[in-house]
Order: structure tokens, then C-alpha cells, then sequence
């Protein structure tokens, strides 16, 4: 039985299938950029939501399906543009979903970038005692995730469009670092033999100081053959590391594993395990890791929470500085385990397994610690934060890439007496509505 038909058969008999609304063109004048960069405007009293708009842009659009109580819409014609608007830098910037406002003058741009800070904060009624500028990565991304699906006149790779998972062809992403940039061109080859018609998968690659380290997604197992072309392309294209890895995750491979993908961080040079999480640009990541460390100073025992491979933890620890890292992926926990033993830190530094999610610290496991580092996914840590606010250390240090669920956290610990002290803001994903916030938040003191 198809999907389609047990959708049928579960609908309760007699209730009308729900009909798209029909398409409607219509003049608006936009007030407001959303947090995702579309432009915001009205019309009949309701929210209408257009991706490519600026505030005070009339244009002619075409009101398609319902979001919320409104309709999104897509531009016929920008009837009086607005003074912020520029051409993109991407021949992509229209059809693409990734770099959402490349439209945008840099000076609304930034302003645009620290008002969603100060608006998800102020949702929550949340204002730290000292908020610093936006600090503005420079380099190109050194991580991406391509989608793909294999056609029988040639492999599709590209990113998916904007709220959707139609894929648009690209050949250069100039968002990224010049070793990933022109990356598609080469991988498409190679999809036509790992994909058959039809078939879906992604390829997430990062750019590494010993090459490029690449990981196939797709959910059926790699044949001889498959694997052959592979090794021939590593080969070819002098890649580092080469793996396959089940959507599940359940199982990762390395394929073609020709040099160690290694990342420098503070003292220490690690190897992450394949499809690690890795800050998209090493100058972001090393700013979380300073302001951690300027406001962890005199800390001895340290509890990093979510740590994934270690970036934070093979950094905090040492020279008498004790962490303590949890983190529910056990290749991740390994790899960490592994740098701190070759490092010298296996005394200092010591990772378990454990899903936070599910099983958050209590409040009795935080008492050995002076000072947590959290640093959730985009839904934030929810309970975590429950048994934080209940017991846990004077000092936490929460490094978020979502400032909605940071609002959310961040108003559990302040309405349980923390003081929130510092946040700052961090874009190291240039042209899009993500941003990472470095927060401090403290027990007692003045």
C-alpha cells in the first residue's frame, strides 16, 4: 500500500479534502522583514509573506498557499523599489533557499542581523546587563550540505529552494571557501553513478587544513562498484576522507580514507568523526570558544553539555582545568575521547555518552561543577535548563544558534535567579536569518 493510499484510507469519510486557495494577484507595500527575510505586508487585513521584499517596496505579487492566518507570495513585478535594495551577488540569490536576503544593503543588512537578537530577546522580556555588537565572521563557509536526486539525464545537486524540496542546480556557491566553492561541478559525475533515477540523497562536505572530508547520505548500501567509483574520485579529485553514512545514521562508513581530516583547536589537533558538527567558519567558532574562555576563567570543573566531537572541551581543559563532556552521538564521544588521550588531556578531559534530551543532567549530577557550557541544537535545551535552574553552578555559559529557543532558556534561568549578563551576537552565516549568540548568565555578585 502507497503512502498516498493510507492517507486516503485514514481521512475520516464525508470530511472535504482541504483545497489550496486560489491564486490572487495583488499590489501590497511591505512594512517589516521577518526573522526568515521575507517581506511582511497586508492585504484584506491579512499577513501576506514575500520572499525578495524590503520594507517600504510596493510590488505586484501573486498570493499563493496559507501560512497562519495569511498567505505566502511570490513577486510579478517590484513596483517602487526601496534605497536598501542591490543586486545579488549570486546569479542563484532568486531561485535558491539558502541566502535569503542577498538583496539587501550591508547597513540594513546589519540592522536587519541585530534587531532579531534584540526582538527574540525582548519577546521574553529578556535584556542582558551588557549587549555587544554584532560580530561579523569574514571568511567563507567551510561547511555545506548539498541535496541531490538522480535523474536519468544526469544527477540533480544544488540546494533546495526556498521552503520547498524542489532542488535548484548550482555549479559555485560563493558563500562558502574557495575549496568548496566550484565543489558541484565536481561531485555531479559521481552522483550519476551513486543515485539511481529518482533517488535521494545529500552529501554534506567540509574543507579541512588536510582536504576536502565528504559523507554521502543516502539510505541504501554502497555495492562494490559504488564503492569503486568512489575511491577513484577521491583519488582523482585528492580528497582526505570519502564516507557513506545511512539517513538513520545508524551506520557510518569510510569508504576512501586517504589522509585524517584534522582541525586545530587551541592546543590541540583533532580528528573528527564523519558527519561531525562543525561550525560553518573556524573564525565563529574560535570567537565562541575566546568568550567561553574569557568567562570561565578561574573555573576548575567544567560540565560541556552537548559537546559534540569536543571543539569546546579539548580547549577548556588543562593546566589544572577539569570538563566533563556529554554528548548523545558515541562516534562524536569517541573522536573527543581520542584527541584528548593523543593531546595528553585524558587526565583533564573526558566524554560520555548520554542523549540530554532524554535524560538531562539532575540536579545532584551538577553539583560537582563550577560552571556549565551549554550548547543545544536549534530547539534548545529545554529540560536541561529545568535542572539548571533548579541547582545548577554560579556560571553558565550558553552558546545558541537560535535566539528564540535561547529567549525561552535564557527566561527559565533569570525567572530562577540568574542574572543574565552579556550576550553576544555572532554571524557567521552572512546573507541569512541564522545567528549564533554567545550568553552569559551568573548566580549572586553585584
Amino acid at each position: 500500500m502507497s503512502n498516498t493510499s493510507s492517507r486516503r484510507q485514514s481521512r475520516k469519510p464525508g470530511r472535504p479534502k482541504r483545497r489550496a486557495p486560489a491564486p490572487v494577484d495583488a499590489n501590497i507595500t511591505v512594512e517589516r522583514l521577518g526573522a526568515q527575510g521575507d517581506g511582511i505586508g497586508a492585504h484584506n487585513g491579512a499577513p501576506v509573506y514575500v520572499p525578495g521584499l524590503l520594507p517600504g517596496e510596493e510590488a505586484r505579487v501573486r498570493l499563493g498557499d496559507k501560512k497562519g492566518e495569511g498567505r505566502i507570495a511570490e513577486v510579478l513585478e517590484v513596483l517602487q523599489p526601496a534605497p536598501e535594495r542591490i543586486t545579488p551577488p549570486c546569479a542563484y540569490a532568486d531561485q535558491c533557499g539558502g541566502c535569503s536576503v542577498q538583496h539587501m544593503a550591508d547597513d540594513a543588512y546589519l540592522a536587519w542581523k541585530e534587531g532579531l537578537v534584540d526582538q527574540a530577546l525582548g519577546s521574553r522580556s529578556l535584556e542582558p546587563e551588557t549587549r555587544l555588537p554584532l560580530l561579523r565572521i569574514g571568511e567563507g563557509r567551510r561547511r555545506l550540505r548539498f541535496a541531490a536526486i538522480g535523474r536519468a539525464g544526469g544527477a540533480i545537486l544544488g540546494f533546495n529552494a526556498r521552503a520547498s524540496r524542489q532542488i535548484v542546480p548550482i555549479d559555485q556557491c560563493i558563500a562558502a571557501v574557495p575549496d568548496l566553492a566550484d565543489l558541484p561541478v565536481a561531485l555531479r559525475p559521481l552522483l550519476d553513478r551513486l543515485l539511481r533515477s529518482g533517488e535521494v540523497g545529500d552529501v554534506e562536505a567540509w574543507a579541512s587544513p588536510t582536504g576536502l572530508d565528504l559523507l554521502l547520505i543516502r539510505n541504501r548500501p554502497l555495492d562494490l562498484t559504488e564503492r569503486q567509483a568512489i575511491a577513484d574520485f577521491a583519488d582523482a579529485k585528492n580528497i582526505a576522507r570519502f564516507a557513506w553514512v545511512a539517513e538513520d545514521g545508524d551506520i557510518t562508513e569510510s569508504v576512501a580514507a586517504r589522509r585524517t581530516p584534522m582541525i586545530t583547536l587551541g592546543p590541540v589537533r583533532a580528528a573528527p568523526a564523519p558527519g561531525a558538527f562543525l561550525q560553518p567558519t573556524a573564525e565563529g567558532e574560535q570567537a565562541m570558544a575566546d568568550f567561553a574562555a574569557d568567562h570561565l576563567q578561574g573555573a576548575k570543573h567544567i560540565a560541556d553539555l552537548y559537546s559534540g566531537w569536543g571543539p569546546f572541551a579539548l580547549r577548556l581543559g588543562g593546566d589544572g582545568v577539569h570538563v566533563v563532556a556529554y554528548e548523545g552521538a558515541p562516534a562524536m564521544i569517541a573522536a573527543l575521547n581520542q584527541a584528548a588521550g593523543q593531546a595528553g588531556l585524558g587526565g583533564f578531559v573526558k566524554g560520555h555518552v548520554r542523549d540530554l534530551a532524554r535524560r538531562p543532567l539532575r540536579v545532584d549530577e551538577l553539583k560537582p561543577y563550577d560552571a556549565v557550557l551549554l550548547d543545544p541544537p536549534r530547539s534548545g535545551a529545554a529540560h536541561q535548563v529545568e535542572s539548571l535552574a533548579t541547582g545548577g553552578p554560579d556560571r553558565i555559559i550558553y552558546l545558541s544558534c537560535n535566539p528564540a529557543a535561547l529567549a525561552r532558556d535564557g527566561r527559565v534561568l533569570v525567572d530562577a535567579g540568574y542574572r543574565f549578563r552579556i550576550a553576544q551576537p555572532i554571524d557567521q552565516f552572512r546573507w541569512t536569518p541564522h545567528l549564533e549568540v554567545a550568553t552569559l548568565f551568573e548566580r549572586g555578585g553585584a
